[in-house]
């Protein structure tokens, strides 16, 4: 309803149009890499900006060198090396709708994901290992990071399952063995006929994985901004502190009902995806014994809430745009003057 990827394709081609009037031209080996000489520019909407590099070694304060400017939504909350230059907030504008529908829940939770990697698929595995998988309505692609333009297989999308499997530690193939035996013929795996956005007003718990985020970054897509305007319960696996982050905006995530904290200040390295899917269980579990009309009713204040606040940004997204771009224009032109400078040093 909110249109959000055409419109985020019209800004990225407005800032590449930016960048391209200053000299800079696109890597044909990076499509978010943009170089003049020894100057660079990322630009990564949305998606994490370690995706924009293929060094995952490198801690994200030198992900990049000293000569590059990062145009990004993302939180970071690192120091860097490099620039980073941020989007205004009400970038997230491009996510406003205002539809919201009876709250009816008939499922314990919610839990679908279309790419996969290694951390989702640690997430199904413990999914299925804590619950009966009818609880909830579950929809597990298992689509790769691909840009093949073909429509996968269903036993294509099955390898890409058990691809995964080797890439988990001694200790977690023991732990799950019995799990993956019983999921991976069943890939990929959906148990519902519904459409898409109704099954989020038909669950108890909405189970947000976001695609991108690390203990440094937090990206956020139409999944969490979906959620906020959704008149459900959710939690949310996304970068270190990504709903404190969201807070600090002055979205409602409902942290009166909902101790976002037990699973928001975790690190990956600090069993993060098992105690994401147990607090969520946990929650959705104990929310059956609440007052379901009470509950409905701060659910519904917080979406109105959210839906206000993102009408509110996608309302002033216009002119803050313009003066960003404004000062983007202002920031290359800066960099070239400056770089000849250094370099006579």
């Amino acid at each position: 309803m909110s249109r959000c990827l055409d419109q985020e394709r019209t800004i990225v081609q407005d800032i590449e149009n930016r960048v391209r009037y200053h000299g800079y031209q696109r890597s044909a080996d990076n499509h978010r890499l943009w170089t003049k000489g020894p100057l660079k520019v990322i630009i990564c909407l949305v998606d994490d900006i370690r995706s924009a590099s293929d060094d995952y070694e490198t801690d994200m304060p030198y992900l990049f060198s000293r000569d590059t400017l990062v145009i990004t939504d993302n939180y970071v909350a690192s120091p860097s090396v490099y620039s980073i230059m941020n989007l205004p907030r009400s970038f997230f504008g491009i996510y406003s709708h205002t539809k919201i529908n009876p709250w009816q829940p008939d499922r314990l939770f919610s839990f679908s994901v279309n790419r996969i990697d290694d951390r989702r698929f640690r997430l199904m595995l413990e999914l299925a290992k804590r619950t009966h998988l009818p609880e909830g309505y579950i929809n597990f692609n298992c689509q790769d990071y691909s840009y093949d333009p073909r429509v996968p297989t269903t036993e294509e999308l099955r390898e890409c399952f058990s691809r995964r499997w080797p890439n988990l530690s001694p200790e977690d193939m023991t732990k799950y063995q019995s799990v993956y035996d019983m999921l991976e013929p069943l890939m990929p795996y959906k148990n519902y006929e519904l459409d898409h956005e109704d099954m989020h007003y038909r669950s108890r718990c909405n189970m947000i994985v976001e695609s991108y985020g690390s203990d440094t970054t937090a990206a956020f897509s139409e999944k969490i901004f979906r959620a906020l305007q959704v008149p459900a319960p959710w939690t949310l696996y996304g970068g270190h502190y990504a709903v404190a982050y969201l807070e600090s905006l002055g979205f409602d995530c409902m942290g009166d009902i909902i101790n976002h904290n037990h699973y928001d200040q975790l690190k990956e390295i600090e069993d993060k995806a098992r105690i994401f899917i147990w607090f969520s269980l946990k929650w959705a579990r104990e929310s059956l014994a609440q007052d379901v009309s009470q509950l409905e009713d701060r659910c519904r204040a917080a979406a109105t809430h959210n839906q206000r606040m993102l009408a509110a940004y996608r309302q002033a997204w216009p002119q803050d745009f313009e003066d960003w771009l404004v000062n983007l224009d202002r920031t290359l032109a800066n960099r070239s003057e400056i770089r000849p400078k250094i370099d006579q040093i």
